[in-house]
């Protein structure tokens, strides 16, 4: 018995150390287990964490990428569309200026073109040690405050004699020490105010540059390109030679463009239906600004007329009846004459005065029987 009662207590330690093994087992395998799935959470979660960064860092680089050669497209696209509309600008310019006939048409051609690149241009002829003013442009807000009547001696006008004697452009004060008494107060100089003088040279008969004009110009809120008025300059010098050599304007002197030219001589025809300018001094200042601008709507419109329709204006005058050839350009430009400009009781038909000069060369036949004269 007492043998068979120690093979019961073997049995029952070793049962009890076999179940103490395998709960050890088992929480040991628990504990690995739990370990395991713990480090797997996290070594996935940071391969996920580094990957997707990886991600968001060459999304952002190619996207940076894309953006940037896209910006780099559209930016050529801008300054080549820019580029051309400029080349397109200075071409329409150059062509007014070199088919000019006459000294107003090379005048207007200028100061229209110099008005794409500044708020303010106005035209000086230079001649006998004297300036002259001609014409201007000016946009809203910057019209002169006067027209200046009386020439100035270079003498009195520095800055203008600095441009003559250097054949150079000059940045000046617009100061009445520097442009003369007169030209200050009607341009709104004084002290502070920095203007341009850009040369208009052309070569007289003795082979001598020479400044035969000066165009005046200013700026706004914004610089003005003056490399631009520059080559404009440039262009208006051979244009302004062509018209001294063929006789259009007196190879001596700069043209002259007077503000209200005298009604041209017409021909017998046209004698009666002619109208008569004003007297200048006699107008108030807002009626002269307005007779100013008709004259340069008349200018700018029969320019236009023989740039874009000039083999019809050949024909109308072959034919001798220009009105039945461009009978819808000049309706159109008649109506919106009268509408803008005949407000005054003084105003006169200033483009029935620049179409019969300019496209009938002053022979009213050349306009035909048709046509129906100037506006009452």
């Amino acid at each position: 018995m007492p043998q068979q009662e120690g093979l019961d207590l073997f049995e029952r330690e070793k049962r009890t150390a076999e179940e103490q093994i395998a709960a050890a087992w088992q929480l040991h395998v628990e504990s690995v287990q739990e370990l395991l799935e713990r480090g797997w959470q996290q070594h996935l979660s940071r391969a996920l964490e580094e990957r997707f960064q990886a991600f968001r860092e060459a999304f952002a680089r190619e996207l940076e990428s894309r953006v940037e050669r896209r910006l780099e497209q559209e930016l050529a696209r801008a300054a080549s569309a820019s580029a051309r509309a400029l080349g397109e600008k200075l071409n329409q310019i150059a062509r007014r200026l070199a088919h000019a006939e006459k000294a107003a048409d090379w005048a207007a051609a200028l100061l229209d073109g110099a008005l794409e690149f500044a708020p303010r241009a106005v035209l000086f002829s230079i001649s006998g040690g004297k300036v002259r003013y001609e014409d201007h442009r000016a946009a809203p807000g910057f019209e002169l405050r006067r027209i200046p009547q009386l020439p100035a001696s270079l003498d009195h006008a520095p800055a203008f004699q600095n441009v003559v004697q250097t054949l150079d452009a000059v940045i000046s004060l617009a100061s009445a020490g520097e442009l003369g008494l007169e030209f200050s107060e009607a341009l709104d100089g004084d002290e502070e105010k920095r203007v341009c003088l850009l040369p208009v040279i052309s070569v007289g008969r003795d082979g001598a540059r020479r400044v035969s004009a000066v165009l005046y110009v200013e700026s706004g809120d914004d610089p003005v390109d003056l490399n631009l008025l520059e080559v404009i300059t440039a262009l208006a010098g051979p244009a302004l030679e062509a018209l001294q050599a063929s006789g259009a304007a007196s190879p001596d002197r700069a043209p002259v463009i007077p503000i209200l030219p005298s009604a041209p001589v017409p021909a017998p025809a046209a004698a009666a239906s002619a109208p008569e300018a004003p007297e200048w001094s006699a107008l108030p200042r807002e009626e002269q600004e307005l007779h100013a601008k008709a004259q340069r709507f008349a200018r700018v419109r029969v320019a236009e007329i023989r740039l874009y329709h000039a083999k019809k204006v050949r024909e109308g005058r072959e034919v001798r009846n220009i009105y039945a050839i461009l009978k819808e350009e000049i309706d159109r430009s008649r109506a919106q004459f009268r509408h803008e400009f005949f407000r005054v009781p003084s105003m006169i038909d200033y483009l029935h005065l620049e179409i019969l000069r300019t496209l009938a060369n002053d022979d009213a036949t050349l306009l035909g029987p048709d046509y129906p004269g100037p506006l009452a």
